[in-house]
């Protein structure tokens, strides 16, 4: 279908574990064996981005299952949409031996008439599952229930006849690390694995609330503990009470506890001398989140304490590499914590212990093996014999439709190749092409020369010459914001990681889905026009920084017709344009766009036009670069939101922001109203969209002065010649 996206594969690996999050069509393009290359042990698979499977598709995708059944002890299916739920319900072994983690059930609201989709969490209704059914869920427009808008009997089928899925701690960890994703939504009771051997090795798996066996567990350990702390859900208040008080009642008894799969919670939480033993318990590793500079991914690395020992020691997060793009990752934590880590012993946990923990881990998965009884996997998918053989019917009917309807098309392509395409240049702005106009393929450069910034662009494919102007004149300004960008980058890291973090991969985005359609003239323009509006933004975030529009320097067109068999099918304009700036005059604009302003521990700088991929129709504003602990904003901003207004005022330059604030502040205490509206955007990576709110510092307002009333005098001395007030009691 001409409206369906090509498949995107991202890979997301970690030892022995790989997850595979599709997006687009699985069609006859899907390669299995390709795809299916490296898996092994546990493969995780994320379908929420699966717009469509073809018939074709589907037969690839069951080789893939076949490979990576014989190649994995367990497969995880997340966020599977309503039409791939049709398909584990049809097709017998869809889903090989792997287990459905999550999935989007389709809701209607007949109250208001809207049609929902809601995650679940298998784990949080497999009792109802089992019955096929589901809760009815509170519709979020009206709040009057809304139902599954399926066939129980039929859609919840596959879903009845699975086990219940149960993944191990370090699959739990990744899920939550490096995906961001939660097995269920409701509190996991806390299990307990233990294993004594040479160490006492501990692994806890779910949620530290208040029944946490913590004394039973302190009184019964002594020399070296190892405890795993990968599978450890949410932390609340009274669990980290016990663990405090476990961890001291098991100081006098251990030589040395070593933590391992260290949470960012855990740390923000439990990371106080209190908490560990006396100073016996040593972090072995632990996850902070980070952002990538190159691809924008935001997600939990694992940071070895003996490998970054060197660097943790100065407060400072190691840089990471990507494990998506390689490109460079930094830490997203505040000055608070950095100083907590960089008090942690060095643990030395050597090889000896490495090998102890994955000796145990292997025993505790053979008991857990042995102790239950995997179904068979064919048995997993089926829902009838009738129904599957109807099923793979229409498959083969459709494919082969789909093969016979493909020699047509390579029949009629054919003879239509036969007949030549000719392009013959019909027009052009003067009659000799500038020497400034430069090839082709070696258009969108930009050169420092004589002085001067000079880019060149040009748009091959434009309706008319004026709107070509104006599209070349858009690439030009991305052309310039991307040069200053990589200016300031080179000097500044963290408004690498900040500024350009929070632009660049959207831009990459829309660009690839651009350059991915150029096979088809429509959609191509459709992202084209998205682009346009994007441009627009850009120039007018210049001219209202600087003053004044930016236009091209030169421009030239040419125009072309394109025929075959001497008939015209179209015309067609080349336009080239060549923009100018001088150097100083572009150094000016590096150095206010970079120049940062700090207000009582908040590091601000200027809007940049480049933000404007992932930020629309905003061309003032302040940029949040970081935020000190003890900052009375710290509290109510974040690094990386860009600031709007501050009460009724724009907010356009750092360096004003501090008198703006005092202004409203005084503005606020005269009226008796002691608080100021921020008004603020940011963007959510997961969602690729911009969201703007409101936030109100607030204090306490000065009171009023106390009056005091003078009594009335009985002093006669009152007459014309009086001088002032007599208090007839001086010391009242």
């Amino acid at each position: 279908m001409a409206d369906e996206s090509r498949l995107e594969v991202r890979k997301v690996v970690e030892e022995k574990i790989i997850a595979l999050q599709f997006n687009g069509t699985i069609d006859e393009s899907f390669n299995a064996k390709q795809i299916a290359e490296g898996i092994k042990d546990v493969l995780i698979v994320d379908l929420s981005g699966v717009r469509r499977i073809s018939s074709f598709g589907i037969r690839e995708w069951l080789e893939f299952l076949k490979i990576a059944n014989e190649k994995c002890e367990s497969i995880y299916f997340i966020k599977c949409p309503p039409r791939l739920i049709d398909q584990f319900n049809m097709v017998a072994n869809f889903g090989g031996k792997g287990r459905i983690l999550s999935f989007f059930a389709p809701y209607h609201c007949d109250y208001c008439e809207r049609d929902d989709s809601i995650l679940l969490e298998v784990a949080d209704h497999f009792d109802t599952l089992k019955d096929k059914k589901i809760p009815d869920q509170p519709c979020e427009k009206c709040g009057n229930a809304e139902y599954l808008d399926e066939d129980p009997e039929s859609f919840l089928s596959y879903l009845a006849g699975q086990d219940k899925p149960e993944p191990d701690p370090e699959v739990i960890s990744f899920l939550a690390h490096r995906l961001r994703y939660k097995v269920s939504s409701k509190r996991q009771k806390l299990k307990i694995d233990k294993h004594v051997g040479e160490a006492t090795y501990i692994r806890f798996i779910g949620d530290l609330d208040g029944s946490f066996p913590g004394r039973k567990i302190a009184e019964g350990v002594e020399g070296v503990v190892v405890m795993d702390l990968h599978g450890l859900g949410e932390i609340l208040e009274e669990g980290a009470s016990v663990w405090i008080q476990m961890m001291k009642t098991m100081e006098p008894l251990v030589q040395t506890v070593y933590l391992l799969g260290v949470s960012h919670q855990f740390l923000e939480k439990l990371l106080i001398p209190e908490a560990m033993a006396g100073g016996k318990a040593k972090i072995v590793d632990f996850f902070l989140p980070y952002t990538c500079t190159a691809c924008n991914t935001t997600t939990d690395l694992r940071v070895p304490v003996d490998e970054h020992f060197e660097v943790l020691k100065f407060a400072t997060a190691p840089e990471l590499a990507c494990p998506d793009c390689k490109g460079k990752a930094f830490a997203q934590t505040h000055e608070g914590l950095l100083t907590k880590l960089a008090q942690l012993p060095k643990p030395d946990f050597g090889k000896n212990w490495v090998k102890f923990v994955e000796g145990v881990k292997e025993e505790l998965k053979k008991a857990a093996a042995a102790s239950s009884s995997a179904p068979a996997p064919a048995e997993s998918g089926a829902v009838g014999t009738g129904f599957i053989g109807l099923a793979i019917t229409i498959v083969l009917l459709i494919a082969a439709v789909g093969v016979g309807g493909w020699f047509l098309y390579n029949k009629i392509t054919t003879r239509e190749v036969d007949d030549k395409i000719q392009l013959q240049k019909s027009a052009s702005s003067v009659e000799a092409r500038p020497d400034w106009v430069r090839p082709d393929e070696a258009q969108s450069v930009v050169v420092e020369k004589d002085g001067n910034l000079h880019i060149y662009t040009a748009m091959l494919d434009a309706d008319d010459s004026t709107s070509g102007v104006s599209d070349a004149e858009g690439w030009a300004f991305d052309l310039l914001v991307e040069h200053i960008g990589n200016k300031i980058a080179e000097k500044d890291g963290v408004w690498k990681a900040v500024v350009r973090g929070l632009y660049y991969q959207p831009r990459e985005d829309l660009l690839g889905r651009y350059k991915s359609m150029s096979g088809n003239r429509d959609r191509q323009r459709d992202v084209l026009n998205q682009i346009r509006d994007i441009h627009r933004d850009i120039s007018t975030s210049f001219k209202i920084a600087y003053g004044r529009e930016l236009r091209a320097k030169e421009s030239y067109w040419e125009k072309y017709q394109e025929t075959q068999n001497k008939v015209v099918r179209r015309e067609f304009y080349k336009v080239y344009i060549r923009m100018e700036f001088p150097l100083k005059a572009v150094d000016a604009m590096i150095a206010s766009l970079s120049e940062r302003k700090e207000i009582d521990g908040m590091a601000l700088v200027r809007f940049f036009p480049g933000l404007n991929w992932a930020f629309q129709k905003t061309a003032k504003g302040l940029i949040v670069l970081s935020m000190k602990t003890d900052s009375k904003f710290n509290s109510l901003l974040k690094p990386s939101w860009i600031l709007t207004h501050l009460g009724s005022n724009e907010l356009m330059v750092a360096s004003e922001f501090e008198k703006q604030f005092e202004t409203e502040k005084k503005v606020g205490e005269e009226k008796k109203v002691c608080s100021i509206p921020i008004s603020y955007k940011y963007w959510k990576p997961e969602e690729r969209i911009s969201q703007a709110h409101s936030a109100s510092y607030t204090w306490a307002c000065p009171k009023d002065p106390t009056i005091i009333v003078r009594p009335p005098s009985n002093n006669a001395n009152t007459g014309p010649g009086f001088q002032g007030n007599i208090w007839d009691d001086p010391t009242k």
